[in-house]
């Protein structure tokens, strides 16, 4: 085996090692989803521009109950990122997003659709900073954009 290949497989393997590290998420947006309801569908429609604005290292996690298919998916997207708490806590009560510490597995808060995109990528970014031990203050944070439903959970459809 020549040196340049040994060299460049041994580059090749340490980016492999690394990216995870790299990619680790500070939090994870736990999307708890069902395709027929509203709340679902306006949370869905606001997501993706909510994560952008924030400029966040985050992931999103969706939990979609529509199927059993999906259900399962989700319990295995949870299972890999070690959140399945989180997934058992609210597994079936779709709507909103539980934001997650990705290090310490904790609640941080949760989003609600009941408010405008800003509003949602602003709590967003004050979220993920206490998942970085940053202070931050916040006048304007809202109990009724951030605050996670009581525990709920039903098994998936037949």
């Amino acid at each position: 085996m020549k040196l340049s290949t040994v060299a460049t497989t041994a580059a090749f393997i340490s980016v492999l090692i690394a990216a995870p590290a790299i990619a680790s998420p500070d939090v994870y947006v736990v999307n708890f989803r069902h395709a027929e309801d509203v709340a679902s569908q306006q949370l869905n429609a606001q997501l993706p521009q909510v994560l952008q604005m924030a400029e966040v290292n985050a992931e999103e996690v969706v939990v979609d109950t529509t199927t059993a298919a999906k259900w399962t998916k989700a319990a295995h997207d949870a299972f890999n990122r070690d959140i399945v708490p989180v997934f058992n806590k609210w597994v079936g009560l779709p709507g909103f997003a539980a934001v997650v510490d990705a290090d310490s597995k904790s609640i941080i808060g949760c989003l609600t659709p009941g408010a405008d995109a800003n509003t949602l990528a602003k709590e967003l970014r004050n979220m993920a900073a206490q998942s970085k031990g940053e202070a931050y203050f916040s006048t304007a944070s809202s109990s009724t954009v951030t605050q996670c439903p009581e525990t709920y959970n039903i098994p998936p459809v037949q």
